[in-house]
């Protein structure tokens, strides 16, 4: 009995397990494609965004100051040249411009012309009176004698100082030292106008000589240019600069003194540093390159506004350092150290033209992202490309 089960059992097999479907195998295959297929879309989308940004930068004037070495014999980085020097005079008159002035009273002159209609000669003495008819009183600077039946003419003078003693206009005098029947027969009668009851005082002023000062400077430093172009004598260099210091200014009227007119002596010591117009340009904008900020550029530079100065010169070695000046327009360059890919790697568009235009100089931001519907920039930063206007 135990013997049969023990067979029975050893005959008794568990069945295998039915093999899988091939409905599974398909779709863990199409599973698989379709995860390929996507990551090969991502991929190639990612590879395919590109964005282009374009910056408006604000301009911004700037000074700039560099130094340019100019000699005769030149060396490495020096500027061929002329240093010359001399001294120049000049003496010229000026008008007192009577700023300030002050009138004054004074006597009024003119001439007369006296009439004798009596039978007698008549003698007038010198100071003998003369009256208008509204009571104005002048008097005859000599003594005359008025022949009968004639007429003599003498200079005459009001007896007091004012503008009320001028007049234009013919004018009748009584003469009151004669007998009143005499005045009659006995008058004088204006030739032309009586002038001179007011004059004006004029002093020499601080700005008279001022003017005068910055006039005589102007001539004779006009003179030592062309004086020293011609010592120089050499047409490559008919660009200069020139250093000016007053040696003598003398003026023949002392300041606060009565004057019309003045005489000015000036002394200038001239010394011109010669250069070519084109070397100089040429080295000043290699200076001034050399000199912008970090991060910018030079959008203008106008030559002919830069400014030059004499620093140091040395007339025996014909050696000297000249200063430059000048105004120049820059703008944020491509390679501002504040306007990099990695501010808008993968930022929103909104959120990164924000960050842009809130880099100092920048005045807006617009960026384009292609495809358009996508609204992201890229994370590789060689599918970002910069535009500064």
């Amino acid at each position: 009995m135990p013997i049969h089960n023990s067979a029975h059992r050893r005959h008794h097999r568990e069945p295998f397990p039915a093999p899988p479907s091939p409905g599974i195998y398909r779709k863990i295959a199409y599973s698989f494609v379709a995860l390929t297929v996507i990551i090969v879309f991502a991929a190639l989308w990612f590879s395919s965004v590109r964005a282009a940004v374009t910056i408006k930068a604000a301009r911004e004037a700037s000074t700039v100051e560099a130094s340019v070495d100019v000699a005769r014999s030149p060396s490495q980085g020096q500027l061929p040249g002329r240093v010359v020097q001399g001294v120049f005079e000049k003496i010229q008159e000026f008008n007192v411009t009577g700023r300030g002035a002050k009138a004054e009273d004074t006597i009024a002159t003119g001439k007369v012309r006296i009439t004798n209609n009596y039978s007698k000669d008549q003698p007038l003495i010198k100071a003998t009176r003369l009256l208008t008819a509204d009571g104005r009183l002048y008097r005859i600077s000599a003594t005359v004698l008025v022949p009968s039946k004639g007429s003599v003419e003498a200079e005459a003078y009001s007896d007091q100082p004012g503008r009320q003693y001028e007049f234009a206009d013919k004018t009748k005098f009584t003469i009151p030292g004669l007998s009143e029947s005499l005045q009659k027969w006995i008058y004088a009668e204006s030739i032309g106008s009586f002038a001179g009851g007011q004059k004006t005082i004029k002093t020499l002023t601080q700005g008279d000589l001022d003017a005068a000062e910055k006039d005589m400077e102007q001539a004779v430093l006009e003179q030592a240019k062309k004086t020293l172009l011609a010592e120089v004598g050499d047409g490559r260099f008919t660009e200069a600069v020139y250093l000016a210091k007053t040696l003598d200014m003398k003026s023949n009227v002392k300041l606060g003194e009565e004057a019309d007119r003045f005489l000015m002596s000036y002394k200038l010591d001239v010394t011109g540093v010669f250069y070519s117009k084109t070397d100089m340009e040429s080295l000043v904008r290699e200076r001034i390159n050399e000199r912008v900020p970090e991060g910018r550029s030079i959008v203008s530079f106008e030559p002919a506004k830069t400014q030059f100065s004499i620093s140091q010169v040395d007339v025996k070695n014909e050696r000297a350092t000249v200063g430059v000046k000048a105004e120049v327009i820059t703008k944020l360059s491509d390679k501002s150290p504040n306007i990099t890919k990695d501010l808008i790697l993968g930022l929103p568009i909104d959120e990164a033209e924000s960050k842009l235009e809130a880099v100092e100089g920048v005045e807006s931001a617009a960026i384009t992202v292609r495809p358009s519907w996508v609204r992201r920039l890229p994370t590789l930063k060689d599918h970002i490309t910069f535009k500064i206007e």
